[in-house]
């Protein structure tokens, strides 16, 4: 498989990857825990998809953990607030996880068009060596 095929598949995994975190991260942005809490009463921890070089220095997600993943917010009528009235919530910006997600679709259909691109150069090469 030729260099420009490799990397245009790998930028679209890529870019795959980001929306799948993108996602995960908006589908859970509303969900709350009790501070300090870990299982299923601690509150969803948000991930960052982050673009790394991998082999033959094409690009690779790595999915980790968001620093901080969560923040408190007063709500003392929730029943998993803590006793001083906190719950945690996710650190997810709606508006941050959208323009992320819009920048992963673009990188995608950029990677579709160098493979359109490679394929008609491919097709012009047949029709010249025939």
């Amino acid at each position: 498989m030729s260099s420009i095929v490799g990397s245009a598949l790998a930028g679209m995994r890529a870019a795959t990857t980001k929306v799948a975190v993108g996602a995960s991260n908006i589908a859970n942005s509303q969900t709350v825990g009790t501070p300090g809490a870990t299982g299923s009463a601690s509150a969803y921890h948000a991930l960052d998809a982050v673009q790394v070089s991998g082999p033959m220095n094409q690009p690779e997600v790595k999915v980790q953990d968001r620093q901080p993943f969560s923040s408190l917010t007063y709500q003392p009528n929730n029943p998993l607030a803590s006793d001083e009235g906190f719950v945690e919530t996710p650190n997810v910006d709606i508006a941050t996880e959208l323009v992320n997600n819009k920048i992963a679709q673009r990188s995608y259909e950029a990677n579709i068009k160098s493979l359109m691109a490679w394929d008609e150069m491919q097709a012009t090469l047949l029709d010249i060596k025939s």
